[in-house]
């Protein structure tokens, strides 16, 4: 099957994410020159894009040709075959350099960097993936659905070397690319399928049409988790290694989480986060333009008035950011937990700054998280501009003005797209 048809195919099982009539153009265009990898915005190849910004071809040669095709194509099948441990031992190795490219894009697009999508982050999500999926399946193990699963974690981000702007579409494209024998039977195409559900559905814009979110696969909603709560300091771009990057929001909320992790009991899951304005790390050396004396992260001159003149902890203003500038992804989060495990009873979002001995929790069940999301929105989107929505249960989308949420107005700027 050609690329285009498998995307046809694919796009007929899901017909809520109304695909763009552009993307099918882009498609087509890919198949007359016989899949050159290119840019969206420019029509440029992509190893043009790259030696524009002085990277060498012999540098990523293992990946793309000189005409800008992927040279690496691993038998999809061969794969699914593997175990877990060999899959993410492939990925981590054959792909690093894909995963490198990845970054390259997304720095280059922004002057102060842009949050790490690299080796590191694919990893930790494609680990944190097979976690949750063990904790919804009651550690039963499922080794295809976690093979298929992986592969999606490592990969899910492989279209910013596309486009940012709608990633997940190109995504799947690109997937298309990077494998061969994926239609040699119907299970391993449906197989496939699975994987380009998750790679697509983990973006929050399009996984949020879906009405209930249990019409996706467990592999989907544990990646739209895993990948929606790597936040750190370990997410910071090298490029943001400037005094500037601090006006971006999302650079200050991961240089000021000290570690993220998820907790996952039988009837509970936790996202913990640890607030911590002091660096504590071997990459230290790499962010000496956002700290000062003592190893300690410069924080916003409306955070240090607060402090000073009212006696406001850092960390409820870091959890009022945090909230506004992550506030869709966590609502998609809280939405896919609730999905993927029929036995959990309650998600806890736990923030604690250990230094001063401070911890704030919001709890969330499964009878109220809907009219908890709504009213944390109602609270934070005064002043409404551009509306933010949110799936109802009964399949309606409802606006902002039946849950008063809208985006938000921050002296930090919070303008990139979702990370």
């Amino acid at each position: 099957m050609r690329a285009i048809d498998i995307v046809r195919h694919f796009a007929e099982q899901y017909p809520q994410a109304e695909f763009p009539a552009d993307f099918f153009a882009f498609l087509e265009a890919q198949e007359r020159t016989s899949h050159q990898i290119r840019r969206v915005d420019t029509g440029q190849p992509l190893v043009a894009f790259l030696r524009d910004l002085g990277i060498p071809h012999s540098s990523f040669s293992t990946f793309l040709d000189a005409d800008s095709r992927v040279i690496l194509k691993p038998s999809f099948p061969a794969l699914l075959r593997r175990s877990t441990h060999e899959i993410d031992a492939y990925f981590s190795a054959r792909f690093a350099t894909a995963f490198t490219l990845q970054q390259i894009v997304l720095d280059s697009g922004m002057p102060t960097g842009f949050n790490r999508h690299d080796r590191q982050h694919v990893r930790m999500v494609s680990h944190r993936v097979l976690e949750l999926l063990r904790w919804a399946n009651g550690r039963a193990p499922n080794r295809r659905a976690e093979s298929e699963a992986l592969i999606a974690g490592y990969l899910h981000d492989i279209g910013n070397l596309i486009a940012r702007k709608e990633h997940g579409l190109y995504g799947i494209y690109l997937l298309t690319q990077l494998f061969i024998e994926i239609d040699r039977d119907d299970e391993t195409l449906a197989s496939f399928m699975g994987v380009l559900e998750a790679a697509l559905f983990h973006e929050v814009d399009l996984g949020s049409r879906f009405s209930s979110l249990s019409e996706l696969r467990p592999a989907t909603l544990s990646l739209i988790i895993a990948d929606k709560s790597d936040v750190s300091f370990r997410r910071v771009s090298a490029k943001s290694n400037v005094p500037e990057a601090l006006q971006d929001a999302h650079t200050l909320v991961n240089l000021l989480t000290a570690d993220s992790r998820i907790k996952c009991q039988k009837k509970n899951l936790q996202w913990e986060i640890h607030f911590s304005p002091k660096l504590h790390s071997d990459e230290t050396e790499q962010m000496l333009a956002l700290l000062k004396r003592a190893e300690r992260v410069w924080v916003p001159d409306e955070w240090q008035k607060l402090y000073r003149r009212d006696n406001i902890e850092y960390v409820f203003v870091f959890h009022a950011t945090f909230l506004r500038l992550y506030f869709s992804r966590l609502a998609f989060a809280i939405r896919a937990i609730f999905a993927l495990n029929p036995a959990v009873k309650t998600f806890r979002l736990v923030i604690h700054d250990d230094e001063r001995g401070v911890s704030l929790h919001r709890v969330f069940t499964r009878d109220d998280y809907q009219a908890k999301i709504a009213l944390i929105g109602n609270n934070l989107f005064k002043n409404i501009e551009s509306p933010i929505v949110i799936a109802s249960p009964a399949g309606a989308k409802q606006s902002p003005s039946d849950l008063g949420i809208a985006s938000a107005q921050s002296p930090l700027r919070s303008d990139r797209a979702s990370q």
